[in-house]
């Protein structure tokens, strides 16, 4: 067994990056981003210092926004991530007319027998406990909804099948990625009962950036993302199964659905998928959260210094490689041999005006590189310090108008167990 087995035994460094990093993980990767001491500044320790006072600086300005005081709000229950799980009725409120959220991976297994429970376990609670609409995404573990992917690579033949899902009244499945028309596949809910004569448009698809094997469903390679102007404007409500970047994600997550985010800015994105990552955040799409991000987006590696060239391992002049390449190649002669001896001499005085250059260039890189991210977290302290004066000075309490993400994933890390609270939210 490794050292780093060992340490990972003892949790002392994370097994995998779908686990929340150590302080030993930190310390280690902030020894990597230094190379040679040359920068006596610890830059991951820099975005983990940014990372929690972004988070106090959202603390200090309250709730991303308030329930509207002259008419009723629509009670949004979210969870996510159940893996076969059927929560006991009692953790979940009495929805009065509103929504319930499954934003993905409903089962472990992907099979059409475990969607088909956990879809008739969410038709109970919408029964029995008074919710206007159950909204569901597929997940990468849910299989059988992917009928061009993971289904038939988890299921053979047997994915050709007639059987089909029988979704319970009220529970709707959505693909906006399928949606079509003018309304670019967003759904616009009226509600009755408490929140009569209300409307809410709500938007949803499960996608995933690439984690895993044929076997998991929805996947997209980061680099050619489907998200861009894909999210109609009049969204309320966005449910994917992947986070955005550098949100409630252990940096996981999709950074073309941030982008999108930022285009759209939807009143509620629920998703799931990164377990440690469950929980809100308020966003305001401010100058704030920008820098914020692009420090995130960086990381906290700087380059490496180069690696540079051998006194003895100098490129062969065009005339000697010619000549070995020959099949009838003859000995060079001795006047030959004097006539390379200056090229070598040349390189080798030359060789510390070549470090120079190169080791300048990498320093020119690096301090570039250690100035755009101490800028970004001036700017972080700075739009955040004035966000929350303005928030309680110059308007004070319950006058934020900003947007609030939640992780709703009710599987606690990778234990397996389900007892994340499930996240409500009013709008």
């Amino acid at each position: 067994m490794g050292i780093t087995a060992i340490l990972q035994r003892l949790h002392l460094l994370r097994s995998s990056a779908w686990d929340p990093p150590t302080p030993l993980d930190h310390l280690l990767t902030d020894l990597q981003s230094v190379p040679l001491f040359v920068i006596p500044i610890h830059l991951h320790f820099l975005r983990l210092f940014v990372t929690h006072l972004y988070h106090l600086f959202l603390f200090l300005r309250g709730h991303a926004f308030h329930p509207p005081s002259n008419i009723p709000p629509i009670r949004v229950v979210c969870i996510s991530d159940t893996h076969n799980y059927e929560l006991d009725l009692a953790r979940i409120p009495d929805g009065e007319g509103g929504l319930l959220i499954h934003a993905g991976d409903l089962t472990e297994d992907g099979s059409r027998e475990s969607i088909q429970r956990q879809l008739d376990w969410l038709g109970e609670v919408k029964r029995r406990k008074g919710f206007e609409r159950v909204l569901v995404v597929a997940g990468n573990h849910d299989g059988w909804l992917d009928k061009e992917g993971a289904r038939q690579v988890l299921l053979g033949e047997e994915s050709k099948g007639d059987g089909e899902l029988t979704w319970p009244e009220g529970v709707q499945y959505l693909d906006g990625m399928a949606g079509e028309g003018e309304n670019g596949g967003v759904m616009t809910i009226e509600f009755e009962g408490r929140a009569k004569g209300r409307r809410l448009n709500v938007w949803g698809w499960g996608g995933v950036p690439r984690c895993g094997g044929p076997e998991h469903a929805f996947q997209y390679d980061r680099a050619s993302h489907p998200w861009t102007n894909r999210i109609p404007l009049e969204t309320d409500i966005l449910i994917t199964h992947t986070p955005p970047r550098h949100h409630l994600d252990l940096d996981l997550g999709c950074a073309g659905l941030l982008a999108e985010l930022w285009r759209v800015k939807p009143k509620l994105h629920v998703f799931g998928h990164v377990h440690w990552g469950a929980g809100r955040e308020a966003v305001y799409y401010d100058e704030c959260q920008r820098a914020y991000e692009s420090l995130m987006a960086r990381g906290a590696d700087v380059p490496f210094p180069p690696a540079f060239p051998s006194v003895f391992s100098f490129p062969a002049s065009a005339s000697s490689v010619s000549q070995s390449a020959s099949p009838n190649r003859q000995e060079p002669s001795s006047k030959m041999r004097k006539k390379q001896r200056p090229t070598n001499l040349v390189n080798i005085l030359l060789l510390p005006v070549y470090f120079g250059l190169a080791l300048s260039l990498y320093l020119v890189e690096v301090l570039e590189r250690v100035w755009m991210d101490l800028m970004d977290a001036a700017r972080v302290i700075w739009y955040g310090t004035t966000a929350v004066v303005w928030k309680w000075v110059m308007q004070g309490p319950g006058t934020n108008n900003g947007a609030l993400l939640v992780n709703a994933s009710v599987i606690y890390g990778n234990t397996g167990k389900a007892i994340n609270p499930v996240q409500v939210v009013e709008l």
